[in-house]
């Protein structure tokens, strides 16, 4: 987060998170959660749109730099440091949960274990929008395999980071307690470090 040239990238709302905002009934998300927020490009997103925002993110550095962002856009925002495996939240507290790029990292079980608690704090209909790497994904199979389907990735912008890969049918098992689900995958290439790099990514939508 400290690097100021990739800072403009981490502020920059993804435009499938913005598709998704614009054709979606704001009076229906009116208290969005989003869950490891990083610098809150989303959140801030979301709050700018006139939803109530409580962003979480692990990193303390992340949270400073939205905290700067939200002072000085004069937004309202609730910011809390804590991760996605701690149940923190009253049951049934949101309409809207967002966790972009982020619940993949730990294994499967900790996977699992997330979303049972997202679907626990999301009201009855409420909307969850996350992604995840697919098993197309260049650093599927990169690194020491620690599980099945999960590596240590050495070609990731955090070499050592555990990543589990799912696949549809898997994401659909993970999410068989919703009662429906979208999923779509965004591929391209990219450079890292000047070493060129493909990125498969599931985009999944799911109703509680």
């Amino acid at each position: 987060w400290g690097n100021e040239a990739n800072l403009g990238y981490w502020l920059t709302p993804d435009k499938a998170v913005v598709d998704l905002l614009e054709k979606t009934d704001r009076s229906k998300i009116k208290a969005v959660l989003d869950l490891g927020c990083g610098v809150g490009r989303h959140a801030l997103l979301f709050a700018k749109a006139g939803c109530n925002v409580t962003a979480v993110d692990s990193s303390d550095e992340a949270l400073s730099i939205l905290r700067s962002q939200v002072d000085k856009e004069a937004i309202q925002m609730k910011i809390i440091l804590g991760n996605y495996s701690e149940d923190i939240f009253p049951q049934e507290s949101f309409d809207f949960i967002l966790s972009y790029n982020v619940l993949y990292h730990g294994y499967r079980t900790d996977f699992q274990e997330a979303l049972r608690l997202i679907h626990r704090w999301l009201r009855p209909g409420g909307l969850f929008f996350f992604t995840c790497p697919s098993r197309r994904d260049d650093k599927y199979g990169s690194g020491d395999q620690v599980a099945p389907n999960t590596y240590r990735p050495l070609n990731s912008v955090h070499p050592g980071d555990i990543h589990y890969f799912a696949d549809e049918a898997d994401i659909l098992d993970l999410l068989r307690e919703f009662k429906q689900v979208s999923t779509d995958v965004f591929e391209h290439h990219w450079d890292n470090n000047g070493i060129r790099q493909f990125s498969s990514y599931w985009q999944i939508l799911a109703v509680r």
